[in-house]
């Protein structure tokens, strides 16, 4: 299990594009089409929404779906938030099936920038964190990838040093953030190319 001549001793992974699929401009048209607003607009919300520390457990849900409401002058419920907020959200099965294995091999962390919805209804709904070790949501910890604190909680949750831990990431700046830490990294592409950087480092599955 070594490239480099450094043994890998656990696998970091993202959850969003890399174990779970989802389709944000789905969400964003469903937000549209009940607040009658036009897709140029709501970004502009969502920019606004992105300061609002959702992710990083500032605010809670109730809070967070208030705060919408006064920006764009809706009366959305939570209910109807949560339906909203979650729907295009699956699990991809290949991926499942490779995390499975992989679990009997080596201990699995799951670190992402996510929120308490959708941390909820994805483990609610696909009992996501079933192969994970240790699980690392944003806004539990109160930092977001690419931020240094989100990614040390791995070593210090684990004790291990970081060019032991290799980190599974689709987004190019969460990667090169902890490349920088001196973690072991992997740009995720999809499920073929990883299964090779895995190959390359030894990593049976």
């Amino acid at each position: 299990m070594t490239v480099g001549g450094t043994e890998v001793k656990l696998l970091a992974f993202d959850m969003g594009k890399v174990f779970v699929d989802f389709q944000w401009e789905v969400v964003c048209k469903g937000f549209c089409e009940r607040s009658a607003m036009a897709m140029e607009e709501f970004r502009v919300v969502l920019k606004y929404a992105a300061t609002l520390g959702y992710e990083h457990g500032r605010i809670t849900t109730e809070e967070f779906v208030a705060a919408l409401n006064r920006k764009i002058g809706s009366q959305i419920s939570l209910e109807e938030f949560l339906e909203l907020w979650v729907v295009s959200y699956e699990e991809n099965q290949q991926m499942a099936a490779l995390l499975e294995a992989l679990s009997k091999r080596l201990p699995l962390y799951v670190v992402s920038n996510t929120n308490e919805a959708h941390h909820s209804y994805l483990q609610r709904r696909f009992n996501v964190e079933r192969h994970f070790k240790e699980k690392l949501y944003s806004y539990q910890i109160g930092s977001c990838k690419p931020e240094p604190e989100i990614y040390l909680e791995i070593m210090r949750r684990s004790g291990l040093p970081a060019e032991q831990c290799l980190f599974i990431d689709d987004l190019e700046q969460n990667v090169a953030a902890a490349r920088e830490l001196g973690m072991q990294v992997v740009r995720f592409v999809g499920i073929e190319d990883l299964k090779t950087e895995l190959a390359i480092r030894k990593i049976e599955f």
